[in-house]
């Protein structure tokens, strides 16, 4: 499957790993783990030893997918997953 921003933006999050590489809020910064919920604000994250909502806005995530790796900016993630699958190209 050829892959885009679109593509990936519309993509379900829940389950996918991501690292925070960028973000307003310091104590953000760095953090791995799986998304195991989302609202149209925040990605709840497990990581290793606890579960951390981070606001999408002001906040950079990379993921893996199809064995490469994207940086996404989360202002462009800014709604619920259910009005991101409605996108067109």
């Amino acid at each position: 499957m050829k892959m885009n921003g679109l593509s990936i933006v519309q993509q379900d999050w829940i389950g996918m790993e991501v690292r925070v590489i960028s973000a307003k809020n310091k104590a953000y910064l760095g953090m791995v783990g799986c998304v195991i919920d989302e609202t149209k604000h925040l990605f709840v994250i497990e990581t290793s030893n606890k579960i951390v909502r981070v606001p999408k806005t002001g906040c950079v995530f990379q993921i893996s997918f199809n064995g490469r790796k994207f940086n996404v900016t989360g202002d462009i993630l800014e709604m619920s997953p259910e009005e991101r699958l409605k996108l067109k190209v």
